[in-house]
């Protein structure tokens, strides 16, 4: 049976959940996971209708899949406990909406480069589509390259065929767009809700004229007041995976505390 909400565990300790970006799977934390689970019990998800999770219905709207991912949580983490968020991108608002809801059950909340702005119009993304490489499996390879450049990633160095693997299985089984909570604006009022302990993380790279970082920057300072930020060196917008050293440092030292 496909579970509700598919979970790749490791460690023991306190609770740390980690939530994947849009076209992911828990994969997105494939250089973080073991780290952090000296430390924690680290639970990566596959956000509903992504990876190895059920699918949901095509007409969900945005907040109808918050709800849902709200509805299956409690029944994974049942209770009162304590709990850690990271959320990256798209997962970034799924994790801030949870924290919200949550109330005083999140203690820690780190978020890395995360989605849930307005939909606004910037520059255009000089992707490539997905659906024009058809059953290609060497153009549809090529694709998917092309893009963990232009969205993901910024060096060449760092896209190696173990990285494309992760991308052509994850957008493959993708069966959600992200852009109904990535550009559905809930962050900045959710997080401005929150009493929580707050890190954000920011690749020095993550910033181009679809993703203006000071901008983005600014308006989550704006709705937090006194922002924990740390840029990522030698890392665009998946700064976990490109500069995975750094950031496992960073999410350790914050989660510890």
């Amino acid at each position: 049976m496909t579970p509700a909400l598919a979970a790749h565990r490791s460690g023991s300790g306190p609770d740390l959940v980690l939530f994947h970006g849009g076209m992911g799977s828990w994969k997105h934390w494939v250089r973080n996971i073991e780290p952090l689970a000296t430390r924690f019990t680290v639970h990566a998800l596959d956000h509903p209708a992504y990876g190895a999770s059920a699918p949901v219905p095509r007409e969900t709207t945005g907040a109808a899949y918050l709800d849902l991912v709200h509805e299956r949580f409690v029944e994974m983490f049942p209770g009162d406990g304590p709990l850690r968020l990271a959320g990256f991108s798209f997962g970034g608002a799924i994790a801030t909406n949870l924290a919200r809801r949550l109330s005083r059950r999140v203690t820690h909340l780190c978020l890395i480069s995360p989605g849930g702005f307005p939909t606004r119009r910037f520059g255009d993304r000089p992707t490539q589509s997905y659906k024009e490489a058809g059953d290609d499996e060497t153009r549809f390879r090529e694709v998917c390259r092309h893009n963990l450049l232009v969205n993901m990633l910024s060096d060449p160095a760092s896209v190696s065929e173990e990285t494309v693997d992760i991308q052509v299985e994850s957008v493959r089984r993708t069966r959600f767009n992200s852009r109904k909570v990535s550009g559905g604006g809930t962050l900045l009022g959710d997080l401005a809700a929150l009493s929580c302990r707050i890190r954000l993380l920011w690749g020095e790279r993550d910033d181009s004229p679809f993703r203006p970082a000071q901008l983005l920057i600014g308006e989550i300072r704006a709705a937090v007041g006194t922002l924990d930020l740390h840029r990522i060196p030698r890392a665009g917008h998946w700064s976990a995976y490109e500069n995975a050293p750094e950031v496992n440092r960073l999410m350790l030292e914050f989660f510890s505390g």
